[in-house]
């Protein structure tokens, strides 16, 4: 694993904080649905006693 790099110096991290790559407001967008649809289908699963696709909750409340 590569060092970590750390800038103490402020114009070194505004440098660094400028250089992020941008992403458009439609990714953002399209990233907040998919986010907002995976937490819906969880919610579900687990509303249905399913914590994962196949898993079936016990009655002591253990996946099988």
């Amino acid at each position: 694993m590569a060092e970590p790099v750390i800038l103490i110096k402020p114009g070194e991290m505004l440098k660094a904080r400028l250089n992020q790559p941008r992403v458009s407001l439609e990714y953002l967008r399209q990233q907040e649905i998919r986010h907002r649809q995976a937490s819906e289908e969880f919610s579900k699963a687990v509303r249905n006693g399913t914590s994962k696709p196949g898993a079936v909750k016990t009655d002591a409340g253990e996946t099988a």
